[in-house]
């Protein structure tokens, strides 16, 4: 069969931050202001719809797109009744017991339960874009699914985890986006029950987390390695980029120049503003996504 007959749907997690009511609950539960940082949840470049602008304009082979999000919300901008968009709450894939959660590891851990899910799917962070032709082969070539969390082919078992023993802590060979065989990802969580439940439990992201987007390069390349291809970093960095939004102007200046020319295969426009983003850096960025975006998508309403 070849890959390009292959259904492979599209799954984004995202969450509107600055909603007043899912403000309310997170401090409800927040245990400090770690766990209520802005950068995870605040919203200044409407990425997700920039993303899928890229999804559109460098991606021919997708089925569905499913965004999974805490109920109520829907991205205001976005057509919900498109045949190819389905908008998922937490409480549709998600046991009861964990919920309300702001853990993205919990999230994460019930991607596979999403209704009508195909076997394979490409798991994309609303941060990540498209800058060129992708294709199939790029993540999963000749049935293989291929692994970007590594340097040199390793299969290191405690970088499934962040915190201190994550001595490596690269951002180039984290943030990338994960295709995943829908049946392997289900098994993994089940590979350490208790940990997984701990995780589970965790409303915020906690450093002792079973890192899932880490947790399944792990699983793949220990009990499925015939059915992975590593990719060392120096082909990583050929066609991804992981970029921090960061707010000394002049460097973010020839860091976007430098994007714009390479156009990677995919790459990560990571928000580390802090608290107090500076105002010519967002006003840099989003003139960035409107010269490499600017036709809506299909999936925008009116």
């Amino acid at each position: 069969m070849q890959n390009r007959k292959i259904a492979v749907d599209l799954v984004y997690t995202w969450v509107n931050g600055e909603d007043e009511d899912y403000l309310k609950t997170c401090f409800e539960y927040s245990g400090g202001t770690r766990d209520t940082n802005p950068e995870r949840y605040r919203d200044t470049y409407q990425l997700l719809k920039y993303s899928l602008r890229s999804v559109v304009k460098h991606i021919d082979w997708f089925n569905k797109i499913y965004i999974v999000t805490a109920r109520p919300q829907v991205p205001e901008w976005i057509d919900a009744s498109h045949p190819k968009i389905r908008v998922v709450h937490h409480d549709e894939i998600i046991d009861e017991e964990y919920l309300p959660t702001f853990n993205p590891n919990c999230i994460e851990s019930f991607l596979h339960k999403i209704p009508g899910l195909q076997k394979h799917f490409l798991y994309i962070n609303d941060d990540f874009l498209f800058g060129s032709k992708t294709e199939i082969h790029d993540f999963f070539p000749n049935g293989k699914i291929r692994i970007f969390n590594t340097l040199f082919g390793e299969n290191l078992p405690w970088r499934i985890y962040d915190g201190k023993n994550d001595i490596i802590g690269l951002g180039i060979i984290e943030h990338t986006p994960l295709f995943i065989n829908k049946d392997y990802w289900e098994a993994m969580t089940k590979l350490f029950p208790d940990k997984m439940d701990q995780t589970r439990s965790n409303k915020f992201r906690k450093d002792e987390d079973l890192m899932t987007y880490k947790f399944f390069r792990y699983f793949m390349l220990k009990y499925k390695r015939q059915e992975s291809q590593p990719i060392y970093i120096r082909d990583l960095l050929k066609i991804n980029t992981f970029h921090k939004i960061m707010n000394h102007l002049p460097s973010q200046r020839k860091a976007f120049l430098r994007l714009e020319r390479k156009k990677p295969k995919f790459y990560c426009l990571n928000d580390d503003q802090r608290d107090n983003p500076n105002p010519e850096v967002v006003k840099l960025v989003k003139g960035f996504l409107d010269r490499m975006y600017p036709e809506r998508s299909e999936f925008e309403g009116f």
